[in-house]
This record gives C-alpha cells, structure tokens and sequence, in this order.
C-alpha cells in the first residue's frame, strides 16, 4: 500500500476568508477570545488580524477581538494548521487505513459516563442507548464501574465488493464537486446552502448524495455511528449503498476525497467507491441523539436531562 500523499497547498488568506464567508452571518455566535484563538486552534496573532485584514467575520469587547468557533476550525483546516480539528482527522484517516489492511478488526470502545452537574456526580445512573448494545458488530458488553462501559465491537473484514454499477459511480463522483466545510448546526441540513456554496460537511453531503440518488434511481440510504479512531471515537455519518445481491455496504466518498485531498489518505489507494470497512461501526441513531443517557441519583425518571457525551469520552483500546 502507497503511502499518504503531501497535502495540497495550504490556501491563501484570501481564499480562506472567502470561503468562510459563505456561511451567513446568521449562523455565527462570536464567543471565542484572540488568546483561545492561539492557544487552542493554533492560529497565531498575526495570522489572525491578517484574516480580520481580509474580512473575517469577527466581533470585539472590552478583551479584544472574538470569533466564530467553526469558523476558526475551519480557517486551520484551510491553512493546513495542525490544530485538534486536523489532529482528530489524522486519526480518523488511520482507522481507515487500519481497517482497509484485510483482517477483521476487534476494538474495546470505553465508555465514561459524566454527571451534567458536574460537583454533584454521586450515585447517578446511567443507560446506554440499546441501539448501541443491539448493534450487530457488538460481541460483549461489560460495566465495570457505574459510570464506565466497555463495549467489544467485532467489524468484519472486507470480502470481495463487486465494482459500481455506472450509476452507483456517477453518484459517487458527484463528491467530486464539493468542498469540506464544518458547518454550523442549523445548516447540516440545508441542501438550498449546499447547491449554493457547494460547502458541506460530512453531515449535509450525505443528504444530498442520497437525495441525488433517489434521482437516479440508485438505492441508497444514510448511516450514522462511529469511525473506531484511537485514541477516541468519533461520530461520523457516511453513506450505504445496496449492491445487486440485496446487500448493503458502506460508502463514504465525500470524506475520502477530502481526507485524501489533505494529504491523510493515498488518492491512488482510496478512490471515491471503495469500501471504508473496518473503521466505521454503525449505530443507527442521529447524530444529535445521545448514545448514553444520565438518569440522576438513583436512576429516578426525574432526574437531569439527558447529556449529549462528545466524541472524547468515546476510548478505543
């Protein structure tokens, strides 16, 4: 197997602010300081007026200037800066080399459970979804600690994939035409924005891949789950295509391109139709659905509402 390829060029401070700018003012909440701007996206000052130079959407107060947070995530990205945003891509990538290796893959996912009220956290009580200890691919589960799950998930290795049929490969090229974008909730699923920015983020071209491929007659439906990253699970949504034997298998072009655009991925190794087994564990509820719910003290019905648990409390061993 070829080796990642180098990333494209980082793109100019024009081109990037350019880019940003697509997204509506609307959709920007200016909450995030200069000083966490450097210190946790890894944009440098200077780099950052030089963007406000160009017409970066920013705000200021008494503390100086303020940024949008998906704006900043996606200005590194653009710049090929090694920021958590791109750290958290160089491990999704690696799964999916690990998983494209042939064998079947056996990962432990720990799951570690969080009190909302975060002073409190004393006898609470928490369930994981049963769409996640139902899954297929789970072989054992086991709850060593109250707050603390452990989940074997057994992913199969790839068999024989029969090429794509001439429209499954039209629909897989027209990723082609768009352009990674982490979006703002209230866009993941405007099509409208999509047709036209030509922005997605892995989310919204999912949607419009299985819209397009109602047009054209090609079965199709979304996913949803975990890519099995090290050292922690990232949810992540892809695509499934249904091949001429009834069976469904994942496709993910959209994120292959992009990752291999980047530089993460061989191109000559992943083109847009092959299969990313071996990474992606399908657990089928939506993305803003909680995979572990917070039951309270006791577990009483009436306890805190349920938390959302973020990708870092998903340990993959």
């Amino acid at each position: 197997m070829s080796t990642p390829v180098p990333a494209s060029a980082p793109a100019t401070p024009e081109a990037v602010v350019g880019q940003v700018r697509l997204v509506p003012d609307g959709h920007r909440d200016f909450d995030t300081s200069l000083e966490h701007a450097t210190r946790f996206h890894r944009l440098s000052r200077a780099c950052l007026e030089q963007l406000v130079e160009q017409g970066l959407p920013h705000s200021s107060d008494a503390t100086g200037l303020l940024f949008d947070r998906y704006d900043l995530r996606n200005v590194a990205l653009l710049l090929g800066v090694r920021s958590p945003q791109r750290a958290t891509y160089e491990a999704m990538a690696a799964a999916l080399r690990a998983g494209g290796a042939g064998a079947a893959v056996r990962r432990t996912v720990v799951v570690r459970a969080y009190c909302p009220d975060r002073e409190h956290c004393a006898g609470c009580a928490f369930v994981l979804d049963p769409a996640v200890t139902s899954a297929p691919e789970v072989v054992a589960v086991r709850r060593p600690e109250a707050s603390r799950f452990e989940v074997d998930v057994l992913l199969a290795a790839a068999d024989a994939t029969p090429p794509p049929t001439p429209e499954q490969r039209r629909l897989l090229d027209e990723a082609a035409g768009l352009r990674f974008h982490l979006l703002p909730p209230g866009l993941t699923a405007d099509l409208g924005f999509l047709r036209e920015t030509g922005l997605a983020d892995c989310t919204l071209a999912v949607r419009h891949l299985v819209a397009r491929a109602g047009e054209l007659g090609v079965p199709a439906r979304p996913a949803t789950g975990l890519c099995l990253s090290r050292p922690f699970a990232n949810r992540h949504h892809w695509l499934e295509l249904r091949d001429v034997e009834g069976r469904w298998w994942p496709a993910d072009p959209f994120f292959l391109r992009t990752l291999a655009g980047w530089g993460l991925l061989a191109d000559g190794d992943w083109p847009a139709h092959r299969r990313p087994v071996g990474a992606y564990w399908r657990v089928d509820l939506d993305l803003d659905v909680p995979m572990l719910r917070h039951r309270g003290a006791g577990g009483a019905a009436g306890g805190s509402p349920p938390e959302r648990l973020g990708p870092a409390y998903f340990l993959v061993q």
